[in-house]
């Protein structure tokens, strides 16, 4: 249909190209005043899937074939790609696993190249190349130079359209100067990324396109991720890591530039990866990379490169962190949300603490950076406490909704869950840099606030006395982000205004007063934390230490004066509250239970 489409708009097109052509040559011949210019291109995206073969229009509903497939089952090696056997039996050529590019897809790209949405006029080229400085100065350094291959506009102008529309969207979701183009760069985002879903190949800016896509843009980024995870096979990216791993053993005997395109394909497989495993924790559904993968155990490798640089060093420290939170869901079992978690589980918990300070000891130290200053730190930091907090809230699993009561023995782990959850929160509101960044970041990092600001709503409602959360404090310390999140300079359509409504509406309803008490500086306000609510503070001053977030000191400041909540007049899953995406279930998840193995990130 998209095929049938696409040939009735080319046909259109052809057609009211050759009428305008004909008005304007009677015009001239008139000597009258010349037409407005034509708004239709005559070589419009429509057309993707058109053929210069007119006799194609006759066959259009026949499969593609190619009439001379080359049999040779005892050479080549069909047992390693079988699908391979069924086109040589019937020459489809939707059913070759390879595809060589042929000059009628150079033409294609071309034609698409020439004809997008600025050439259309769709939107300015002034605004076109202030929405990719910003993307590529603001945005691209909180996921690790993506793409750092570009300079300008015409850098990825010039190689694809779709990474052209998607850069743009994601710049305009940003900045607050233009924001009213992010919806048309949206729509022809959506649309080029839908236009290509039937095609036999992609290529890597494409496919880049998906990844920044599923990054930034909250309400398709599962979709994106997986389709983007399933063609990126295509690239056989696991190939170069092991060209990256052969470059070790044999150093004299490098191709620099084959090793760089190695290096370059490898971070692309390692950014799906790590989207897919964070979003697979946000969402609670199963990841779709492996974890055995050897260039994910085998990470170290692709770090030693000779052409490693910063950025994969934070590469490197997201790939760990990532597996060990998978390995968490699968050891204390994702899918059994109704039972209590068992005594037992506790030493899985302590255990699953040490890795994670290694981790943090291990990847809490990288240069400052020049563009998101002392970020690659903080946010090492910020993704600490946020493993922390989902591991350690796993103590509050399959509890009742009403009159619940956490186990003696699990009560020091679930006050180490309070904490973490608002060390996440103090760090916003403490640190200049997490404050800068929080702008600018991917939302899987708002997904972590959420949860945060969630979790410790819950607790205030249902285990304040037990676990001795001041309310009145935590209203103020929430009043508090929400202020910061309101004052956050971004797009109308981000992520961050539905928030701090959210996080608002919490305070609220813990202390309808918090907004009149709550003190106009952000950091004084965080100090409110000390004060009442469990944990103490980051030193933004010390925040490249893993000193910074060692285990914090229990204060256990008891509440008074302050009659407790009725849990079940709040509905924790009320999307009135406005947070903009799932309220991710802190009690379970749903992915299968598996191996507990693990790194040893002290070594």
């Amino acid at each position: 249909m998209m095929s049938e489409d696409s040939r009735w708009k080319a046909s259109v097109t052809r057609d009211v190209t050759a009428v305008y052509g004909s008005l304007e040559r009677v015009l001239q011949l008139l000597n009258l005043p010349e037409l407005p210019p034509l708004h239709l291109s005559t070589q419009d995206p429509a057309m993707f899937f058109e053929t210069e073969d007119p006799a194609a229009d006759d066959d259009e509903d026949e499969p593609s074939a190619d009439h001379s497939p080359k049999v040779t089952p005892i050479t080549d090696n069909l047992s390693h790609v079988p699908i391979e056997s069924l086109y040589q039996i019937t020459g489809m050529k939707s059913l070759r696993a390879a595809e060589v590019v042929n000059e009628d897809q150079v033409r294609i790209c071309k034609q698409l190249r020439d004809t997008d949405f600025i050439s259309r006029g769709v939107i300015k080229l002034e605004d076109a190349e202030f929405l990719a400085e910003f993307y590529l100065k603001k945005l691209d350094p909180y996921i690790w130079h993506l793409a750092g291959d570009y300079t300008d506009l015409e850098s990825f102008r010039s190689r694809s359209p779709t990474l052209t529309a998607c850069i743009l969207t994601v710049a305009a979701l940003h900045d607050t100067t233009r924001g009213n183009l992010y919806a048309i760069c949206n729509k022809e985002y959506r649309r080029l990324v839908a236009n290509a879903m039937f095609e036999r190949r992609i290529d890597m800016e494409y496919l880049r396109a998906l990844v920044i896509g599923s990054y930034w843009l909250s309400d398709i980024s599962w979709t994106l991720s997986g389709y983007a995870i399933r063609r990126a096979s295509e690239f056989q990216f696991k190939q170069c890591y092991q060209a990256i791993a052969e470059s070790q053993k044999h150093p004299n005997t490098v191709d620099k530039q084959k090793l760089q395109d190695a290096m370059v394909g490898i971070r692309v497989l390692y950014l799906l990866y790590i989207c897919d495993h964070h979003l697979s924790v946000l969402y609670g559904r199963s990841s779709i990379m492996r974890d055995s993968e050897s260039y994910i155990t085998g990470w170290e490798a692709y770090l030693s490169c000779q052409l490693a640089v910063n950025a994969d060093r934070r590469i490197a420290g997201q790939i760990c962190l990532m597996y060990l939170m998978n390995q968490i869901r699968e050891t204390l079992g994702p899918e059994d949300n109704a039972t209590v978690l068992p005594a037992s589980s506790i030493d899985d918990i302590v255990r699953f603490e040490a890795n994670l300070d290694d981790w943090i000891a291990r990847f809490s130290r990288h240069n400052q950076h020049a563009l998101i200053g002392q970020w690659p730190n903080k946010g090492a930091i910020m993704h600490y406490h946020w493993a922390k907090l989902y591991l350690t809230s796993y103590s509050l699993r399959g509890l009742p909704e009403t009159n619940a009561t956490i186990p003696e023995h699990f009560l020091e782990i679930a006050s180490a869950a309070v904490t973490a959850a608002t060390n996440i929160i103090t760090l916003l509101l403490e640190d200049k840099d997490a404050h800068m960044a929080i702008a600018y970041v991917p939302h899987h990092v708002h997904g972590m606030i959420a949860f945060a600001t969630m979790f410790l709503l819950k607790v205030a409602t249902k285990h304040a006395e037990q676990l001795f959360v001041d309310k009145r404090h935590l209203s103020m310390l929430l009043a508090a982000l929400a202020r910061q999140f309101k004052s956050t300079v971004v797009g109308k359509d981000h992520l961050i205004h539905r928030m701090a409504e959210g996080v608002e509406k919490m305070a609220d309803m813990l202390d309808p007063h918090s907004r009149s008490r709550t003190p106009k500086n952000g950091a004084a306000a965080a100090n409110l934390a000390a004060e009442g609510i469990n944990g103490r503070l980051l030193n933004s001053n010390s925040a490249t230490s893993s000193a910074a977030v060692a285990k914090p000191v229990n204060t256990n400041t008891s509440v008074g004066g302050f009659d407790s909540m009725d849990p079940s007049a709040f509905d924790f899953n009320d999307p009135t509250l406005g947070l903009g995406m799932p309220f991710f279930d802190f009690e379970g998840t749903t992915l299968e239970p598996g191996s507990a193995g693990m790194w040893d990130f002290g070594t």
